[in-house]
């Protein structure tokens, strides 16, 4: 019989992992994790790190501390653009690209939120920062988030030389081989140290707020139903308000999430916004540099509320803007930053307990071009948890789609949970729920390059790394 993760979590083996001791470690899987039928759904090469806590740090209500900073990121515009076929370059800036630092402290320990405006984050480039931006700070390289907007408009994160999927090498590799990746690559390295110091040195006590709000006008779920449960993938919609032949809408999560840290005089520090939607509203037509949509948005809420704004990508494999081109830009941006704004407004205050960061690496079975391709069967996933008190952010590597988040949040003991896609890694790119492949659909070819149980795996992960008892939230002072 199949035993699920959840039911695993609940008996005594599970108990093996939280007995352990608590040094934070990583590892990386080679075997395959799926040939049988018959099997237990739990990566057995899995190990967790934990930050390691004393009583006093579970029985206090930490102060928070916030500190930010950012920089232009900005390629040469001959930097060969990767969405065209044969790439040539970008030509021209429409508009600035940005990378933003926030690190979180309650004296004890610290996690660093790093976002940029770029397609991803890829493992390479995320071992670069980490290792560069540990050294720097003496911040955990396991406590260093990054993340991506995923905007296509702007270049990939570096790869490296190791191998890769044939058709996405086709137009990725003579990219980061051409003029101007390499110096604006190592570029990007030292701005990051550099941020991550300065936002460390500006740590100062802090308040959180949380509020929503609905922009549900904007998100079109791409993979429309028919009638016998496949999936029609409907890339641009002619009306994304309507629908005809049958189909019936995917799912969406209209909600906006508005996380404010504010100083002690109560002015704004940093506003997190998160949304899960494609950033791809000027994309195809438009082929120079633009940070779009969250770029824009990210500009009206700094002028909107003061100090700075972060945009915190969900889970939007999925989900794309109902609308495309800059007059939607505009529209969509006016009306996601005036709701934010009333939301931050409305917003209720967060008791904060000590920040906790738990993280896993499992090897992700692949399909069987992928592991072709890559000359492995298994692909590297890291999945991390960063508590503080009723709140919980998770991140996802890849393209995750929406429901995933939606399956994290239900299981999840947190009164918030927050779950960010293309964090940490590419993991296997596109990936829904099993039982997703059957249906079709452009997210379920081999753009996805995990077999259909990966999906599973990385929504068991998260949802035990949250309920693990070294993790668990606080119920004392927390609301």
């Amino acid at each position: 019989m199949t035993t699920s993760l959840f039911e695993f979590c609940q008996s005594p083996a599970s108990r093996l992992l939280p007995n352990t001791p608590l040094s934070s470690v990583e590892c990386t899987p080679r075997a395959t994790l799926f040939k049988h039928a018959q099997r237990l759904i739990f990566p057995a090469a899995l190990i967790v790190g934990f930050t390691t806590l004393s009583a006093a740090d579970v029985q206090t209500a930490a102060d928070l501390r916030a500190g930010f900073a950012r920089a232009d990121i900005t390629p040469d515009p001959r930097m060969l653009n990767w969405t065209l076929t044969p790439p040539r370059p970008y030509g021209e800036v429409h508009d600035p690209l940005f990378v933003r630092a926030l690190v979180l402290s309650d004296s004890r320990t610290k996690v660093v939120f790093l976002g940029w405006d770029l397609l991803d984050a890829r493992e390479y480039a995320v071992a670069r920062m980490r290792t560069a931006i540990s050294q720097a700070t003496g911040i955990p390289a396991a406590h260093i988030m990054i993340q991506a907007t995923h905007n296509h408009s702007g270049p990939k994160s570096e790869m490296g030389k190791e191998p890769g999927l044939k058709r996405e090498m086709k137009a990725s590799r003579p990219t980061q081989d051409g003029p101007a990746y390499r110096e604006w690559a190592d570029r990007l390295v030292t701005t990051c140290v550099d941020i991550v110091r300065k936002a460390d040195a500006a740590l100062q006590p802090a308040n959180l707020t949380l509020g929503r709000a609905y922009v549900g006008e904007w998100l079109f779920n791409r993979r429309p139903v028919r009638s016998d449960g496949t999936v029609l993938t409907m890339m641009l919609p002619k009306d994304p308000y309507v629908l005809g032949n049958g189909l019936r809408f995917g799912a969406v999560d209209p909600t906006m999430n508005v996380l404010s840290l504010r100083d002690q005089a109560g002015k704004n520090i940093c506003t997190l916004f998160h949304v899960p939607m494609h950033a791809v509203a000027v994309y195809s037509a438009y082929k120079g540099i633009s940070a779009d949509w969250p770029g824009r948005v990210t500009d009206m809420l700094r002028e909107k509320l003061g100090g700075d704004a972060f945009f915190l990508q969900g889970c939007a494999g999925d989900i794309v803007p109902a609308r495309r081109g800059f007059e939607a830009v505009e529209a969509m941006s006016e009306l996601i930053s005036a709701r934010a704004a009333a939301a931050d407004k409305a917003a209720a205050k967060i008791k904060t307990g000590p920040i906790r960061v738990s993280h896993a690496v499992l090897g992700l079975p692949a399909t069987a071009t992928a592991a072709e391709d890559l000359g492995r069967e298994a692909i590297d996933a890291e999945v991390s948890v960063v508590t503080m008190g009723p709140l919980a952010f998770v991140t996802l590597p890849g393209e995750p789609l929406q429901e995933l988040a939606t399956a994290i949040q239900k299981h999840s003991p947190y009164e918030h949970t927050l779950v960010l896609g293309y964090a940490n890694g590419r993991g296997v790119g596109y990936v829904g729920l099993p039982g997703g492949k059957v249906k079709g659909g452009y997210e379920m070819s081999e753009v996805g390059a995990g077999a259909d149980e990966a999906g599973g795996f990385l929504v068991e992960t998260a949802v035990r790394l949250l309920r693990n008892p070294i993790t668990a939230p606080d119920k004392r002072g927390t609301k």
